[in-house]
């Protein structure tokens, strides 16, 4: 949990008369009030069932979920490693059926570990030596990972949910740059993003200047903890379309206090790619001049609740 976000949560629960002690090297929030003691776990809260929060925590059984609840999400294929004997892994725990999937789906897939976050070794995958790498390495690492087809996703949207209401809501922009004939690329990605790009580019290869609206994709993921930034959604209809698909897939499942992200296709499919239980708004404080205090007002709305639970 960052500094901003603790930094807030000793402000509201000063303003409610609530002890907030930090514990566990800055993992554990614990609320007292009276004789109620609650807890913040990173970013998750007491609102959403400990069942579920397993659920979003695992990549493939949040698809088997919403699948079965005929919502529009991405695939996702649970893959074991070849140590993994137990019955339920029989069929998913050999490089040949990720082969055949990968070439189901035009030599072009996703492989990431199955419980990932913040876009940590998530990899798009486009031969077959890079695969079988990749699969060895992540299985050796990881119980389990998946695999997906790799979606060209023209935008990522996230919506914070709370109580069968968005609170929250942003566009999600890749690092990606067009050249204008005079800047380094350097200056192009400080300019996009000067946060997380000011202490980053020390390669030459950053030191080219791109010809006018020439191309540069720092990152084809979407994850504000690597580059990308956060932006109004200007299109109303789509932010209709998409609010309405976060909060009933939030009131399908009962998560009563999350995230949902949606990617939006070049093929114009508009897919649930994951829920969370924990909510980061760091970066949305950041990159929104009414960051701190939406945020603010949300997670008082949270703590209040929590100690409103019986």
């Amino acid at each position: 949990m960052g500094n901003t976000i603790k930094r807030m949560f000793r402000e509201i629960c000063d303003e409610l008369g609530i002890k907030c002690t930090l514990l566990s090297k800055g993992w554990i929030l614990m609320l007292e009030k009276g004789n109620v003691t609650r807890f913040f776990a990173g970013y998750k809260s007491a609102l959403n069932d400990h069942a579920l929060g397993m659920v979003l925590d695992d990549k493939y059984a949040l698809y088997d979920v919403l699948k079965e609840k005929n919502l529009p999400v991405s695939e996702y294929n649970i893959v074991y490693g070849e140590r993994v004997k137990e019955e339920y892994a029989i069929g998913c725990n050999n490089f040949n059926y990720v082969k055949n999937y990968f070439y189901e789906h035009n030599q072009d897939i996703v492989l990431k570990p199955n419980d990932g976050t913040c876009g940590r070794e998530v990899y798009r995958v486009r031969d077959l030596n890079t695969l079988e790498y990749l699969y060895n390495k992540l299985t050796k690492k990881y119980f389990s990972i998946n695999m997906g087809p790799f979606y060209h996703i023209v935008n990522e949207y996230r919506f914070v949910i709370y109580n069968g209401v968005s609170r929250i809501a942003y566009k999600k922009n890749k690092p990606v740059v067009y050249g204008d004939g005079i800047s380094s690329v350097r200056d192009l990605l400080i300019k996009f993003n000067k946060r997380y790009f000011k202490n980053r580019l020390n390669d030459s290869k950053y030191d080219r200047v791109l010809s006018y609206g020439k191309e540069f994709e720092y990152n084809w993921k979407f994850n504000l903890s690597q580059g990308a930034i956060a932006s109004r959604i200007t299109d109303l209809d789509l932010y209709s379309r998409l609010e309405k698909i976060a909060v009933a897939s939030a009131k399908e499942i009962g998560l009563s206090f999350g995230s949902v992200d949606i990617i939006v296709t070049e093929d114009n499919q508009e897919l649930i790619l994951e829920m969370n239980s924990g909510v980061m708004l760091e970066n949305y404080i950041e990159q929104f001049s009414e960051g701190y205090s939406k945020a603010k007002e949300l997670y008082k709305d949270v703590i209040e609740e929590v100690f409103r639970a019986d």
